[in-house]
């Protein structure tokens, strides 16, 4: 896109990125690691016009990725090393540039994973195309950390060695991410049409 496109604004005060931070935040998660580019000015982790921006929402780390622009995987191998000190049964994996994945959406996969933990992993999916956000068993760890180049862990969840769910959705324009003008344009037209719905 030629510009950071996580602090885009969806709406006046309302940045791409700042509005699927706000969704997680507000689902509790925790501890909560946000990978960023090296240069990334981090405008977007608080929107000025977001009434709660000062409540006590929990507490955010930073983990600065300088190979982030060599694809996803760098991503997902630093935010994973950041929360290995923790020991997690398992983590949550979220982009930054999907603003309509809603916080009863992150608590539905949640929610699917408790029930049976002995899963692999529990991914959202709609038609036929499976991916985040997703939850992953501990048991993976150790294949994210191998991941390289721009391959996320999609892979992952199309071999046959590991056992998942996919948590369905009919609407597609909840998984929309943000890559070009023309869908930071429906990106906002929607988000428009959210709120006049929501009045």
């Amino acid at each position: 896109m030629g510009e950071p496109k996580l602090s885009l604004e969806l709406a006046p005060g309302i940045t791409v990125g700042g509005q699927g931070l706000h969704e997680l935040r507000y689902c509790g998660f925790h501890p909560l690691t946000v990978v960023v580019r090296s240069d990334d000015p981090l405008l977007w982790l608080c929107d000025r016009n977001r009434k709660d921006r000062l409540t006590s929402l929990p507490k955010i780390r930073i983990t600065p990725c300088k190979d982030a622009v060599n694809g996803m995987s760098y991503s997902l191998r630093s935010g994973l090393t950041a929360l290995l000190p923790e020991k997690m049964d398992a983590v949550l994996v979220a982009l930054a540039d999907q603003p309509f994945i809603s916080a009863s959406h992150l608590k539905r996969l949640v929610y699917v994973y408790r029930e049976d933990p002995s899963l692999h992993y529990v991914a959202s999916g709609y038609g036929e195309t499976v991916g985040p956000p997703l939850i992953m068993n501990k048991s993976l760890f150790p294949q994210l950390l191998e991941l390289d180049g721009d391959r996320g862990a999609r892979h992952i969840l199309k071999s046959p060695d590991y056992v998942g769910k996919v948590v369905r959705y009919a609407a597609e324009w909840t998984f929309m991410d943000i890559d070009t003008r023309e869908e930071l344009g429906e990106a906002r037209q929607l988000w428009s049409q959210m709120q006049m719905n929501a009045n």
